[in-house]
């Protein structure tokens, strides 16, 4: 879903750029977490891998435009080709299992569920990579994680059987392997530039779920379901693509070069603000009270979050 990287001394961050890069970290969540629901909503009418290969390839032919257009160096030596293998776990594992169990929950669940990769990646940061973790963060994430739990619970207690717990099982799946390229990614982008970072990740995702789709249809598990869509249909997905693949990781990449992990994982919360806000609009999926409390306890560490960041 994201990538979150650490400059070698942030603090050297000038503080303009420390509010660009919350910016687009913001911004980065609102993609991604509208995007989700225009997912949902287009799974209705495509099969989960066809609607995948259609989202890859209308953000990778977007991000390769953007290179040619801003004519920037791409790099194909050993470190870049090493890079772009980290696109085998998101897009490739990550939303080949993401995308699957949103076909099974709704959309307000997709959007929570994601919101515990900050969690993951603050664990996989300690465990992996040696990081510390200052009183203040496991604060904060104490009080995000009654946010997600006063948010997930009504979801849980109006669950839809065995189908919608599968498919919650197979979010929460893929944002493990979510979390797991934000560590394999981490400093990739101080050496290489995101925006072609991004363009050879997915291209490697795409790949990856190419090869899944075939080994399906070659077994007959799903079919292309391409019969009699409308061409309006397509170009939505398209544009979902666009926004939840290209525009989302473009800016993430971006703004994270001057953020360090354990702060810039706490964006990741305003997701579900984003998706299940939308889901509500757009897809008629109802908020209680509950819900709403627990949206407010999660944007509340994003907020303190950005600012001890500007005062840097």
């Amino acid at each position: 879903m994201s990538v979150v990287l650490i400059p070698a001394d942030p603090k050297r961050a000038p503080p303009h750029g420390v509010r660009a890069a919350i910016a687009a970290a913001v911004l980065s969540a609102a993609c991604w977490g509208s995007a989700t629901v225009m997912s949902k909503g287009l799974l209705d009418l495509l099969p989960p891998l066809t609607l995948l290969v259609v989202q890859l390839l209308a953000s990778i032919v977007f991000l390769w435009a953007a290179v040619l257009f801003l004519r920037l160096r791409v790099r194909l030596d050993r470190p870049a080709r090493r890079a772009s293998l980290s696109g085998l776990l998101e897009p490739g594992l990550s939303y080949a299992f993401g995308i699957a169990g949103l076909a099974l929950t709704t959309a307000s669940n997709a959007s929570l569920i994601g919101t515990t990769e900050p969690l993951f990646i603050l664990l996989l940061a300690w465990l992996l990579l040696r990081e510390r973790i200052g009183g203040g963060v496991v604060g904060l994430a104490v009080l995000a994680s009654l946010g997600i739990g006063l948010v997930v619970l009504p979801d849980i207690w109006s669950g839809g059987g065995e189908g919608a717990v599968l498919g919650d099982a197979l979010v929460v799946l893929g944002t493990l392997f979510a979390a797991l390229y934000v560590i394999a990614t981490r400093k990739l982008v101080m050496t290489l530039d995101p925006l072609p970072l991004s363009a050879l990740q997915q291209s490697v995702g795409l790949l990856w779920i190419l090869g899944l789709l075939a080994l399906a249809l070659a077994l007959g598990a799903v079919n292309l379901g391409l019969d009699d869509i409308p061409p309006r249909v397509l170009l939505l997905a398209a544009l979902s693509g666009i926004v939840q693949y290209a525009l989302a990781f473009w800016l993430y990449l971006f703004a994270l070069r001057r953020l360090p992990a354990n702060v810039a994982a706490f964006y990741l919360a305003l997701i579900p603000v984003f998706g299940v806000g939308a889901a509500a609009v757009f897809l008629g999926e109802a908020l209680g009270p509950m819900q709403w409390l627990g949206a407010a306890l999660i944007v509340v560490p994003v907020a303190l979050m950005s600012r001890m960041q500007t005062r840097l």
